[in-house]
């Protein structure tokens, strides 16, 4: 019985337009037995484009990603014949060349794991709105300092913490060019490294590297919030911080310094951007050091997302979200007007007591 016909990825092509990306993916058609001839002239390659969903390459650049680094195997047996040999010329000779060869079986994991990402804009619109995301990202990256805040939770301690009243774990983060984890693109990729998170802004999606694995958020279902976030910064001061005022790293209820405490000394409190990227099922929250570049950032990308449920305004609880219904007015103006449209129509003149009765005035 003939084995089923498999085919070869080459390559593939995403193209991104006013009406969404369409995935297609170059093959080449995989048969047990082959033969052919020595091609002396161009001619165009024997390949099949077939049209891809975003699930299907997601699904298999993470295949990639998974597959096993053989190098390691290489590298744990060039080790273990370090630690049981003995230092001889030739125990020398096969050490260096264990380690040659799990360089080059290394390079090949790196090709192996690695996916090819060609975009193509087939528009204007499209390349212009690409450069505008990256360019939101590279005004973002002129900020002193960026941290991912982590966690967030209440204390009682206040008096050991400078007045505080919850404790902040935070990463340093970096923003700027990047090259994406095992993607291989033709474009310019901007992103947010935070350490175990990493954003990649692509032309079609936004990739998260997270856990290993990759995962996309689509543009438009992306909601930007900014805030102002007050802190009390006991590590280095950015120069581009807005310092709101000082207090004792060890302060009393009076707001002044505990005396009891022999290393204590001032803190600036200072006034941060809080940056919220969220989805239903995914959320970051950026504390950027220039509060003004937050600001200009989560404006000018809220924009180009288009989202009518982002938030651009300040507040002081940078974790609580009002989600209060706008009040409904009615627009008393456009009833009566239609009221007076009707009557117009089936009476040429209308007294004053026929308005009032058509509006509902006494």
């Amino acid at each position: 019985m003939a084995r089923k016909q498999q085919n070869i990825p080459v390559d593939t092509l995403i193209k991104v337009g006013r009406q969404g990306a369409r995935y297609e993916q170059k093959t080449i058609p995989k048969r047990q037995i082959a033969s052919g001839y020595t091609q002396e002239y161009q001619e165009e390659g024997y390949e099949v484009v077939i049209d891809k969903s975003a699930a299907e390459i997601l699904n298999e650049i993470n295949k990639r990603v998974k597959s096993p680094y053989y190098s390691v195997f290489f590298g744990l047996l060039t080790l273990l014949f370090f630690l049981l040999g003995i230092v001889t010329p030739i125990f020398i000779i096969f050490f260096l060349l264990g380690i040659v060869l799990t360089y080059l079986v290394y390079k090949r994991d790196i090709i192996r794991k690695t996916t090819p990402l060609k975009y193509e804009f087939t528009d204007e619109d499209s390349r212009e709105q690409f450069s505008r995301v990256s360019d939101s990202l590279r005004s973002l990256s002129s900020t002193k300092s960026i941290w991912r805040l982590k966690s967030q939770i209440a204390t009682d301690d206040w008096k050991r913490n400078a007045g505080s009243q919850s404790l902040v774990v935070r990463q340093l983060s970096k923003v700027g060019q990047m090259i994406p984890n095992l993607l291989k693109t033709n474009v310019e990729v901007w992103g947010i490294d935070s350490g175990n998170i990493k954003l990649y802004l692509l032309p079609d999606l936004i990739f998260v590297f997270q856990n290993g694995v990759y995962s996309t958020i689509p543009y438009d279902v992306l909601k930007i919030a900014f805030e102002d976030f007050e802190y009390v910064e006991h590590e280095t001061l950015p120069q581009d911080a807005t310092v709101i005022g000082q207090t004792w790293k060890f302060v009393r209820r009076d707001g002044g310094a505990d005396r009891r405490f022999n290393n204590n000394r001032q803190v600036p409190i200072v006034r941060y951007g809080m940056v919220n990227l969220a989805t239903q099922s995914f959320v970051v929250y950026l504390i950027v050091s220039n509060l003004k570049v937050a600001l200009s950032f989560s404006t000018s990308f809220s924009r180009l997302l288009k989202s009518p449920d982002s938030d651009i305004s300040l507040v002081n609880n940078p974790l609580v979200q009002s989600n209060a219904p706008q009040p409904h007015i009615e627009n008393s103006f456009t009833n009566h007007l239609a009221t007076l449209e009707e009557a117009a129509a089936v009476q040429k003149q209308l007294t004053t007591s026929h308005l009032a009765q058509l509006l509902g005035i006494s």
